[in-house]
């Protein structure tokens, strides 16, 4: 959020990637939900699809050279606090 008020920068219309920098993968993200929200619920796998994401890795560099970005919050974290968030919402 500090550098979406960064007005100093000239970046006027550029896109930034803001995310941890660490690669997740499918399996990873669906066994830190189930962690989360203490399910036992297993995956079912299809055949793979073109197209597919197996895992993510946002490119961060750019952010941090321009924005002076430092991932402060880890996935597990972040999902945490997003579940709260719902909570709180009454979403789930």
């Amino acid at each position: 959020i500090k550098t979406i008020f960064a007005e100093s920068l000239n970046t006027n219309g550029d896109v930034f990637n803001i995310a941890v920098g660490e690669r997740v993968s499918l399996n990873q993200l669906i066994d830190i939900l189930k962690k989360l929200i203490s399910s036992k619920v297993q995956p079912i796998y299809r055949d793979e699809r073109i197209g597919d994401v197996r895992d993510s890795l946002a490119d961060i560099s750019k952010a941090k050279k321009y924005l002076n970005y430092q991932p402060q919050i880890k996935v597990e974290e972040g999902l945490k606090y997003t579940l709260e968030w719902f909570k709180i919402q009454r979403a789930i």
